[in-house]
């Protein structure tokens, strides 16, 4: 059993709690450590997807119950494929969420406004974007607006976008999460399910046909914020892109959670935050790689996010923005690729695991 998490996790988390909670003008986050910390909360520790050894390194291989067949046929095309990097593109082509453990920390990552086209924009003073949170940008903030009122469209799953939403939710913010019977989200039916859930209205639509489609345009007609969790491809697909929806929803504002950033090589990846994870060096720890306690690059990003969609509510983000897993863990990851390596070593055996201060 394991139980490490990244040195500073629980300070960076509050960090971000206190934000969102200034943006709202309210106290909705209150203690961070609960939304950080639901797994343990909840009984759902020791629950991440540990790392499998393949060739020179290692993989995080993540896999939903709809990918074990593919995942069995894609291994066997590509056993003698030794270097894990190429064997995660290579899986992702096939729709995998496959992953490598990398040794470093990637370089820092600038989360942008989206494009008409869905490409990240450039950042300038005319059209702020939501870019990479440092704990010293913390005390400089907008307004504080109140998200009463607002029509929120929720269009995520399992952790990280539920969180935004439902913290606007406790906020005021007459929140409907979409989801769908034939493919419910992969946390139904737990305790945290109803937790991150609590303050919305459900609304059971399949997208998989024209009906679930047009009765979820209708939702956006009124919409103020549509916040989606879904791969760049899906989005599409779904013509739920900026660029699909400016002409039938001109004023909608989006808000995109990916796993990776918009400028990154891995911006179209699908991951769950073990692979985020691994993906940003964070993972290895002196000469192996490890799995943390849990999925803690979701609860960040969705406190990320929170404060990025009360920022657009307010008008002082962009109208389309997208932020990621791999954004949210940035500043963990900087801060591990400055310190030394005992710093991050697994805990000794009788000591406090928790690496967390």
């Amino acid at each position: 059993m394991t139980d490490w998490l990244p040195r500073g996790l629980l300070d960076y988390g509050t960090e971000l709690g206190a934000a969102v909670d200034r943006r709202l003008g309210t106290s909705v986050v209150g203690e961070a450590e609960w939304w950080i910390e639901m797994p343990r909360r909840f009984g759902a520790v020791d629950a991440a997807t540990q790392p499998v050894s393949w060739g020179t390194g290692a993989l995080c291989i993540d896999l939903g119950p709809d990918d074990v067949e593919t995942w069995e046929r894609f291994a066997e095309v590509h056993r003698d494929e030794l270097d894990p990097e190429v064997v995660a593109v290579a899986a992702q082509e096939w729709r995998l969420p496959v992953t490598p453990y990398r040794r470093r920390a990637g370089t820092s990552a600038q989360r942008g406004a989206i494009s008409a086209d869905g490409a990240a924009m450039g950042t300038s003073a005319a059209t702020p974007a939501a870019s990479s949170i440092a704990p010293d940008n913390f005390g400089i903030s907008p307004t504080a607006t109140s998200a009463g009122g607002a029509h929120v469209v929720d269009l995520t799953s399992m952790w990280a976008g539920p969180l935004c939403t439902e913290l606007l939710g406790r906020s005021g913010a007459d929140v409907h999460k979409v989801s769908s019977a034939a493919r419910p989200d992969g946390l139904v039916g737990t305790p945290m399910y109803d937790e991150l859930n609590a303050h919305k209205t459900a609304v059971d639509l399949d997208l998989r046909f024209p009906a679930g489609r047009q009765s979820l345009d209708e939702l956006l007609g009124s919409a103020d914020l549509l916040v989606t969790s879904l791969s760049p491809r899906a989005l599409a697909n779904l013509e739920l892109l900026p660029s699909q929806l400016c002409a039938r929803h001109p004023r909608l504002r989006t808000l995109a959670i990916t796993a990776f950033e918009p400028d990154s090589p891995e911006r179209d990846w699908i991951a769950y935050g073990t692979g985020v994870h691994a993906v940003s060096g964070l993972g290895w720890l002196g000469d192996e790689p490890q799995a943390p306690a849990y999925s803690y690059p979701d609860p960040l990003a969705g406190l990320q996010a929170a404060r990025v969609a009360a920022d657009q509510l307010a008008g002082a983000a962009p109208q389309h923005t997208r932020v990621s897993l791999a954004g949210a863990v940035a500043p963990l990851a900087s801060r591990a690729s400055c310190s030394s390596a005992a710093a991050f070593a697994a805990p000794a055996a009788g000591s406090d695991g928790d690496r967390r201060d």
